[in-house]
């Protein structure tokens, strides 16, 4: 299922189209139409940016400079430690860092791009404000390109398959096989392949179709070099990052065998202890699915400003999303989702996992 609709009263109201190639192909063409116009381009990620994030908004980035096109990054949080080798890494304005020169981006921009989230307020209160600030001063169009389930109403343009792997798989799929193809160099093709990568977890789940293969096959031919993420992404953690992987797994995991679940914390003290950003717990919900037996998977990491953020995980057909959308207010994919509890602490969140969790392991079973 593709997505596209417009906020705008001067384009059609949204419709829900059938996948094909010509509808990329006219969604490219929209997008080519607002770009055509553009001369300065934010493109924001959203708050503590993965791996699909990261690659998206770095890939666009590289596409509109070859159109001759000034494209500015902006970002709340800290971009991962393994993913800082991605070209172009070191032109992402944090918000925390560079708020100025993102105001300054914000104030000459003709065009914003939100890559990989569908409302606003995912970029983070802070970044949202300038974001918002900037708006009420000057009419921005505001296009958004994503993957996710349920997009908000708040955007001029969007496209976004939920279906889709990635956001990155998403903006691959708009350029190939468009006149506009050449634009995937290797750089490009680099990065939108780590996007896949990370948001499936090495094609570990949400990657079951074929398409998306023929694509990753097309992202190689075209330089993409899966070698280097596999050694970057997936094999070059700091020491401090590994030790906190073993104390999860030695001291923090909790199994719930009577729901086939597990699940683990982090407070913001244990992380403070083991020095690792947001970013460098990427990864680490997956790793109870190794346990025989387990289904379903929770991580539930304290924050400083967000109260408690959830990532959950799951195998087989354990709908996580609707978990997540009815204990979190959160969404994501059948097997991969997120969600927050504003002002909550670890227990209150754990336990709504666990009553949930409960309650339908229950009644699937009657």
């Amino acid at each position: 299922m593709f997505i596209e609709g417009v906020k705008s009263t001067t384009f059609a109201p949204m419709t829900m189209i059938t996948v094909s190639n010509r509808n990329y192909r006219e969604a490219w063409e929209k997008l080519s139409a607002f770009l055509e116009k553009a001369h300065r381009v934010v493109l924001f990620g959203h708050r503590s940016p993965d791996g699909d994030s990261v690659g998206s908004t770095l890939a666009m980035r590289l596409i509109l400079e070859q159109k001759g096109i000034e494209a500015s990054v902006v970002m709340s949080g800290s971009v991962p430690s393994n993913l800082l080798w991605l070209p172009e890494v070191e032109h992402i304005l944090l918000e925390e860092e560079h708020g100025d020169q993102i105001d300054e981006a914000l104030r000459s921009a003709d065009l914003f791009i939100c890559l990989d989230f569908n409302a606003l307020y995912r970029v983070g209160k802070n970044l949202e404000e300038r974001l918002r600030r900037a708006l009420s001063l000057h009419t921005v169009p505001v296009l958004m390109i994503d993957h996710h389930l349920d997009p908000f109403d708040e955007f001029d343009w969007q496209w976004s398959c939920p279906e889709a792997s990635a956001t990155a798989e998403v903006l691959a799929r708009l350029y190939l096989g468009t006149k506009d193809a050449g634009a995937i160099t290797k750089e490009v093709a680099t990065a939108l392949l780590t996007g896949i990568m990370t948001d499936t977890g090495l094609f570990n789940h949400n990657s079951s179709s074929p398409e998306l293969y023929e694509l990753v096959a097309a992202l190689l031919r075209c330089g993409a070099d899966k070698d280097l993420i596999i050694d970057k992404v997936f094999h070059n953690f700091k020491e401090k990052r590994q030790r906190l992987e073993g104390y999860i797994l030695y001291e923090k995991v909790q199994v719930c065998r009577d729901i086939n679940a597990a699940y683990f914390t982090l407070s913001l003290e244990e992380l403070e202890h083991f020095e690792v950003s947001t970013g460098d717990t990427d990864g680490m919900v997956n790793k109870p699915l190794d346990i025989e037996g387990i289904t379903c998977s929770a991580f539930f990491r304290e924050t400083v400003d967000e109260g408690i953020k959830i990532s959950l995980r799951s195998v087989g057909n354990i709908p996580v999303n609707e978990l997540s959308r009815h204990c979190y207010g959160g969404g994501g994919h059948k097997n991969a989702s997120g969600g927050e509890m504003p002002g909550a602490t670890l227990d209150e969140a754990v336990a709504l996992f666990l009553a949930y969790m409960r309650e339908h392991h229950t009644a699937q079973n009657k």
